[in-house]
């Protein structure tokens, strides 16, 4: 049995930061497809948790490298078949423990598929992996 991660058994390419944005990829194959023939809504939260939260943990001193997503608010605007996927997320705010953070995801052609926030939770402590 592979030893794969979720983000990595979706097929999600870091990108790493481009500006003040953290961009990630995903070529849509038939597993990313709902039974009606877009990318699945999960893929699409999946691809904007994983940008959110990167842009804000990549970010903070490796001693506290341990994040957690507390909520998330998705807005679908428009669907895809296949393509290449990007998904950019970014720092708005931050306090001591919390941040606040937005993204979008859009398809190759730069159309917007979904848009959304999140607020992120830092842990002093490493967490088990």
């Amino acid at each position: 049995m592979s030893e794969q991660n979720f983000v990595e058994s979706l097929g999600i390419m870091p990108r790493g930061f481009i500006d003040d944005h953290y961009v990630i990829e995903l070529e849509v194959t038939p597993q990313h497809l709902n039974v009606g023939g877009i990318v699945h809504g999960g893929v699409i939260c999946s691809l904007l948790d994983t940008a959110l939260a990167r842009s804000f943990f990549l970010t903070v001193s490796k001693e506290r490298l341990s994040a957690a997503t507390l909520e998330m608010k998705v807005n679908f605007l428009g669907s895809t078949k296949e393509g290449t996927l990007k998904a950019l997320g970014r720092v708005v705010n931050t306090t001591k423990r919390t941040a606040y953070v937005e993204g979008v995801v859009e398809n190759e052609q730069g159309k917007l598929l979904a848009k959304g926030s999140a607020t992120m939770m830092l842990f002093e402590e490493k967490r088990v992996r």
